[in-house]
């Protein structure tokens, strides 16, 4: 067999045991069975980035962050929809993009959120009885999208159009 060949034939080997690794150890990391398409478009968006960077082009997309009229409406929704005790409204942002003429837009939204763990204690939730009681606090790093309308100040984001996009488990 000519050496061209093997080495094509190598190289479809390799690629087809890279991506049984990364399924497999996807299903062992989360317990859920892999997508396996969001995975494979997962991995052709970061392998263009970095090809793009590498390259030096840029996409022409930039953006911006800009602050949110609406804070405490936005604030709760997040709070309700990802189930979290609570947004530190501190680090609430609307990222749009630059190039954004009307009034009326998609924006993304971050924030940091955080939920109270309570081990410990009876189950009636008093603590008396010589219990140790142990509360910790996970922090989350939230990602949403949502339609927003362009004010002198900000944007004011339409809260029925929120969209949780991520919610990571920040690790300190």
């Amino acid at each position: 067999m000519p050496r061209i060949i093997k080495f094509i034939l190598f190289l479809v080997l390799f690629g087809i045991v890279f991506e049984l690794g990364l399924l497999s150890s996807y299903t062992i990391v989360t317990a859920q069975p892999p997508d396996v398409g969001e995975l494979m478009e997962m991995q052709v968006t970061k392998l263009s980035e970095l090809w793009g960077s590498i390259a030096g082009s840029d996409n022409g997309t930039t953006a911006k962050s800009t602050k949110v009229t609406n804070i405490d409406a936005v604030a709760n929704d997040l709070k309700a929809k990802t189930q979290l005790n609570g947004i530190n409204v501190d680090t609430l942002s609307a990222t749009l993009p630059d190039s954004s003429t009307s009034d009326t837009m998609n924006v993304t939204l971050t924030a940091t959120g955080y939920k109270e763990i309570i081990n410990g204690g009876n189950s009636t939730g008093n603590a008396s009885g010589g219990q140790i009681v142990i509360k910790q606090s996970e922090t989350y790093s939230v990602t949403a999208t949502a339609m927003a309308k362009k004010k002198s100040k900000g944007v004011e984001v339409d809260v029925n159009t929120i969209q949780i996009t991520a919610l990571k488990k920040m690790y300190q």
